[in-house]
């Protein structure tokens, strides 16, 4: 079982000698692995005069070389895709550092870790500019949620704004590498869209959520089910749900309302 709960449950062991075994899980207790300590007599089981019972570290220096053979490398604060494969065999597993990577479009030159960008040329020859980016400048930036929609922006939004899309999701890691004197934030008007809009405004005060003027009419016509295929109703964080900003409070009360809210992409059907 290599994943970070087994690996938890050896390093717990390790460090306090003794485990309560109702505090084990019951996938680590029904794992190859898990068997594989007690036969071994890494580990035994004791049983409490009471009820119940614990787990006892019996052997520390044997169970401390099977660890470092199973977890080969060291746990760290946070893991990139290679280090999860390294210590556990799963590039999902564990806390990611972000790796800061976005897109842009746009259609003036912008600065990109202190290196002046032709974002024109970029944007029409290859569609997009990618970078790894520890600083960015320009004057009006317009972070948009969904790639496709990033591709067509413009159509929609004034193009003096520069694009961006950021890579495994947007977080305050990159938005903190932003200098710029306006930021409007173009999302799914939903649950995630709404954290993502006061996400950023806590970096960025003054930063506004782009609502067409179309909103209710295309809300009418193509706004879908807040529901997953698997019938799971999207809910929102206590953040979205105590907001006072009005445009949370217009979008948060449609969902409520009527359990379903507009994708972004709806901005882009001719109606």
């Amino acid at each position: 079982m290599q994943n970070k709960t087994f690996y938890n449950f050896i390093l717990k062991i390790l460090e306090e000698g003794k485990i309560n075994a109702s505090s084990i899980s019951a996938s680590v207790k029904k794992s190859g692995d898990f068997k594989t300590l007690l036969n071994g007599n890494f580990i035994s089981y004791s049983q409490a005069v009471t009820g119940g019972g614990s787990y006892i570290l019996n052997d520390k220096e044997n169970l401390q070389l099977f660890f470092r053979s199973k977890f080969p490398k060291e746990l760290q604060d946070s893991y990139s895709a290679v280090g999860n494969i390294g210590t556990y065999r799963n590039t999902k597993t564990g806390k990611r550092k972000s790796q800061n990577i976005i897109l842009v479009r746009g259609f003036k030159n912008i600065k990109i870790n202190s290196e002046i960008v032709d974002l024109e040329k970029s944007t029409n020859l290859f569609g997009a500019f990618s970078a790894q980016v520890n600083n960015l400048e320009t004057d009006k930036i317009c972070i948009v949620e969904n790639l496709d929609s990033f591709l067509l922006c413009e159509k929609v939004i004034d193009n003096d704004f520069v694009f961006i899309h950021t890579y495994g999701g947007l977080g305050k890691s990159i938005l903190n590498k932003l200098k710029t004197k306006k930021v409007l934030i173009f999302p799914d008007y939903d649950y995630k869209g709404l954290q993502n809009y006061l996400m950023v405004k806590k970096v960025f005060p003054n930063a506004e959520i782009f609502i067409p003027s179309n909103y209710e009419i295309l809300f009418n016509t193509f706004s879908r089910t807040i529901k997953t295929k698997q019938g799971r109703e999207q809910n929102p964080s206590k953040e979205v749900k105590e907001s006072t900003d009005e445009n949370v409070v217009k979008i948060r009360t449609d969902i409520y309302k009527t359990k379903r809210f507009l994708e972004q992409q709806a901005l882009f059907v001719k109606i």
